[in-house]
């Protein structure tokens, strides 16, 4: 049984030291932080080559980056970034430095692929923060070199870079000085609106998007889930029993993908509204609980922290596999399932293997995002119309920040149906 956890809802680089202040040292590691930090820059070849393979699948963005380039609209601008750092993102990074604008950008743990965040660097002249081994504590640590540049616009993933803006003195200047910012995910857009009070820029959230929960969320992340599984494991799914636990768009999309290879599937949802769906749609529904002990894989993608807890590593049963598809590794409590085990012992390269005595658990990537870590993520294609979606929202607030209220809100109708209208132009009639 597999049990899935988701959501309801130039080449010329200066060298200059940053001038850190107390609070970005005073983390407890050994790291230079100049103007860029990769893990390796002699990996950029590669990443060229992964770049140009993705921006050859990616029509829209190249359209975008023709007009960008004659338009200029971000010329002037910093835009600081908290964002996935990998081929997709590359393209993305040129349309917005042809359009002008000086990037910094950190990725998430786990995620980065090396070769290009080197690429970024010498390539394109971006100051890149970003390591594919990075610990979540480099990760903000990463996030704040990112806000030493006082970015006037940011693009953030999760809300890292809003959440120290709002909560630590350091970056408190910025919430005067930034005029806007996207957020990609549901994970940020909660934080957004629950934990911390945004109202001092407008903060549009791509995930809001029909688009974006649709297209993206259950054809790209249903489908790229599915592969980072098979890459990390190669075990089959044909005949294995998958809970689904959170039927949102990444949930449904993930579903019917494992459904579609043989998997029966589950789902656990608390939304009645989605469970509802689910049911309609098919799907066995039940309690975590009740799904927990007879599952063969156990994936998260909640957007949410603690979703797995010691109590539900209790009920599961041997050789159970873990993991994790949502933003934060921490909707996976792994602290507690280290704690409880007596060994641990990696057995393939992004496979974990806990000894609890009586039983063995797998974590996949160490609970970070499975499709990213032990795959390349969503489809190229699926990506195109996603960072579409973002550069558009970015050029808006450029343009025209004063016209948005301040307050996190949906991506502007016309955006969303300009970049539909590309793709039905790209995919469908071209």
């Amino acid at each position: 049984m597999i049990l899935f956890f988701l959501n309801s809802s130039c080449s010329n680089i200066c060298r200059n030291s940053l001038t850190m202040s107390e609070s970005l040292t005073e983390v407890p590691m050994t790291l230079s932080l100049d103007n860029y930090q990769v893990a390796d820059l002699s990996l950029a070849p590669e990443g060229t080559k992964r770049i140009a393979w993705a921006k050859h699948h990616m029509p829209i963005m190249r359209s975008l980056i023709e007009r960008l380039e004659k338009e200029q609209p971000f010329r002037g601008l910093t835009i600081g970034i908290c964002l996935h750092v990998e081929a997709k993102t590359g393209v993305w990074l040129e349309a917005l430095t042809k359009g002008g604008a000086k990037v910094v950008i950190t990725g998430s743990p786990g995620s980065t692929q090396d070769e290009t965040a080197a690429a970024l660097v010498t390539d394109y002249g971006v100051h890149v923060f970003a390591k594919r081994d990075e610990s979540f504590e480099e990760h903000i640590h990463y996030c704040k070199a990112v806000l030493q540049f006082n970015p006037d616009i940011i693009s953030d993933n999760g809300a890292d870079l809003h959440e120290l803006i709002f909560t630590d003195p350091q970056f408190e200047h910025l919430q005067q000085h930034i005029i806007g910012a996207t957020e990609e995910t549901t994970t940020g857009a909660n934080r957004l609106r629950e934990d911390f009070k945004s109202n001092k820029w407008s903060t549009l959230i791509i995930n809001d998007t029909m688009s974006k929960r649709i297209i993206e969320n259950r054809f790209g992340v249903g489908s790229s889930v599915v592969d980072g599984i098979m890459r990390a494991t190669n075990v089959m799914l044909h005949g294995k029993k998958v809970v689904v636990v959170g039927y949102g768009y990444c949930g449904s999309g993930t579903a019917q993908r494992l459904r579609g290879m043989g998997a029966h599937v589950t789902v656990v949802e608390i939304n009645p509204l989605a469970k509802l769906e689910a049911h309609l749609e098919g799907f066995y529904t039940a309690q975590l609980a009740d799904a927990l002990p007879d599952a063969d894989m156990v994936i998260t993608i909640t957007g949410r922290d603690d979703t797995l807890q010691q109590q539900h590593f209790e009920l599961m049963r041997d050789k159970t596999i873990i993991a994790n598809a949502g933003h934060f590794q921490r909707e996976i409590n792994v602290a507690a399932l280290q704690k409880m085990s007596n060994k641990q012992q990696q057995i393939r390269p992004h496979v974990t293997a806990y000894d609890l005595g009586n039983k063995q658990l797998f974590l996949l990537s160490n609970a970070n995002l499975v499709n990213l870590s032990a795959g390349d993520g969503n489809p190229i294609e699926i990506m195109d119309l996603g960072l579409a979606l973002q550069t558009l929202s970015l050029e808006r607030i450029a343009l025209d920040a004063k016209s948005l209220t301040k307050t996190p809100q949906p991506v502007p109708y016309d955006i969303e149906l300009k970049v539909a209208e590309l793709s039905c132009e790209h995919w469908i009639n071209h």
